[in-house]
């Protein structure tokens, strides 16, 4: 089958785990947008846009390697397996490749012609042992190209070394799952009026040892391997026993696992009698919270549950201000971006600015992250945002601590 037959997705899995004896590269490609093909001419015209992409990916790919399989792995995409050639050889190929074949595809329906562009990822490998995480990891790889703007090819090195500390690092995450062994820690967010506790933003804290596993890294090593749900499980049943004491608390949710995580949530609320009241949702804006319908039933389901919610990271995606207007929020967390430059750039006050003075009409408290000093502060009390977080304020720990600040 080398080069030959489009191999279907557990084919090519099955390809993927059982290739051994050679260095060996994996390329990952897909239509952007490719829904809107089936929108605008149909499914039948859709099948026969990806059929027609799959026979180029092969025709093409024969060019270049004597030895490579081509697999379907999603709806609109394709990957290739590449043996036995030098690392810095096969990413200069497949960076040729996409730039001369695949960045802009051209396609011709009766008197109509319309162009579609393509999202890319590459990785290269020496131990075969972990291949099929490695797949895991392209498809990462190529969610990366897809967020930074689509029509991209983005190149991920070193991975025979870097799939070691992931294996480790999953491990690690794994036997804290099961163990229930993550622990909440919890950060203070005050009223910047009166400098006293609002409510604590809940993080999971994982340990190797006597060693923290960095949040971001877990969250990445989490996301690849589906455990993000289980581990929100644990932060929330273990942080829950805290509810009660008169403030927030505030929690992530992964919008990939909303109605699994919706469920836990409400299942722990309901056998501990709980004051949903007093839980805040933190959604992450930057996920762009699904097709509109959808967003609004999540919404209304918080509403029902009487449960508030926060949009996390607010600003940082291209439709802040409409959230504004369709969803009934009731915290806007402000991208800590601007907080950060708003002493010293214009340009990052003036938005800040424009945000409290957006949210006032709405009754939306702003709640202003990377409070780092005095200064910070008072800057964003002065400009009227409501509420504060940041290591000037507090860092997190294992428990709900008070804080004053008397400024």
């Amino acid at each position: 089958m080398k080069g030959a037959d489009i191999l279907e997705r557990e084919d090519f899995l099955k390809k993927l785990r059982t290739s051994k004896g050679s260095d060996f590269a994996l390329f990952l490609i897909d239509i952007d947008d490719f829904k809107l093909v089936n929108f605008s001419y149909g499914y039948g015209v859709g099948n026969k846009v990806i059929s027609a992409f799959g026979r180029k990916i092969s025709a093409v790919f024969k060019k270049y390697f004597s030895t490579f399989w081509v697999g379907r792995t999603g709806s609109d995409s394709f990957g290739v397996l590449i043996k036995g050639l030098d690392e810095e050889l096969v990413f200069k190929r497949l960076k040729e490749i996409y730039n001369t074949y695949f960045e802009r595809l051209t396609f011709k329906i009766s008197d109509d012609i319309f162009f579609l562009t393509t999202s890319a990822s590459a990785v290269f490998c020496k131990n075969e042992t972990f291949l099929e995480d490695l797949f895991k990891m392209a498809e990462e790889s190529l969610y990366s190209a897809k967020n930074s703007g689509k029509n991209c090819m983005v190149f991920g090195r070193n991975y025979s070394v870097q799939i070691k500390e992931i294996q480790k690092a999953r491990k690690v995450i794994v036997d804290a799952i099961e163990n229930r062994t993550i622990e909440p820690y919890f950060q203070p967010i005050v009223s910047l009026r009166t400098g006293r506790i609002f409510g604590y933003e809940v993080l999971a804290r994982i340990f190797s040892g006597d060693n923290l596993l960095k949040g971001d890294y877990v969250v990445d090593i989490a996301s690849t391997f589906s455990l993000i749900s289980e581990i929100d499980r644990i932060v929330f049943e273990k942080a829950s026993a805290y509810l009660g004491n008169g403030y927030k608390l505030f929690f992530n949710l992964s919008m990939k696992y909303f109605f699994k995580e919706l469920n836990n949530i409400w299942r722990v609320v309901k056998d501990k009698s709980l004051d949903s009241s007093d839980i805040v949702i933190e959604i992450t804006e930057s996920q762009k919270i699904m097709e509109m319908n959808v967003a609004k039933s999540i919404f209304q389901i918080f509403r029902d549950m009487d449960v508030k919610v926060a949009i996390d990271d607010f600003g940082s995606g291209y439709s802040s201000y409409s959230y504004l207007k369709r969803f009934s929020a009731d915290i806007l967390k402000v991208d800590g971006e601007f907080v950060k430059g708003a002493k010293t750039d214009i340009r990052d006050l003036t938005i800040m600015k424009s945000i409290v003075d957006s949210a006032r009409p709405f009754r939306l408290r702003v709640l202003a992250e990377f409070i780092e000093d005095e200064e910070d502060y008072r800057l964003m009390r002065d400009i009227g945002v409501a509420l504060g977080q940041g290591w000037f304020i507090g860092k997190p720990k294992p428990e709900p601590y008070d804080v004053k600040i008397d400024i």
